[in-house]
């Protein structure tokens, strides 16, 4: 049995913040980012080393990036464009895959027994 107090008790169940409960946010990459990145840090007259050892990432993460292999992780991919002044991502509309039950909604709105129905009707006349 806690001995903590009720209030702090009540304080560990809910550990959840805003920031886990807003929905995630829908960015892409620009498609020459890779390009960017080069050309700016080339621009600042950086060698691959000195812009990873300023970003505190490795140099081969860097060389990877710079040759379009592998797309920097958000968190970098934000540094890098503070740092260099470039926007190497952008946000997207997503295409919403229940797009027909929010198109004409009831007055009440669509339950999710109305979704499932309606999948189960698309299945059968397969």
């Amino acid at each position: 049995m806690s001995s903590d107090p009720p209030e702090k008790a009540e304080r560990k169940k809910s550990s959840t913040s805003k920031k886990d409960i807003m929905p995630m946010e829908c960015i892409d990459y620009v498609e020459d980012f890779h390009v960017r990145i080069k050309n700016a840090r080339e621009r600042m007259g950086l060698s691959q080393e000195e812009l990873a050892a300023q970003l505190n990432e490795k140099v081969g993460l860097i060389r990877k990036i710079e040759q379009g292999e592998v797309k920097p992780p958000i968190e970098l991919a934000r540094k890098i464009e503070k740092f260099l002044k470039i926007q190497i991502i952008e946000e997207v509309e997503e295409d919403y895959p229940y797009g027909p039950f929010l198109s004409k909604p009831r007055p009440s709105g669509y339950t999710l027994g109305d979704v499932m129905r309606k999948l189960g009707m698309e299945e059968r006349e397969s």
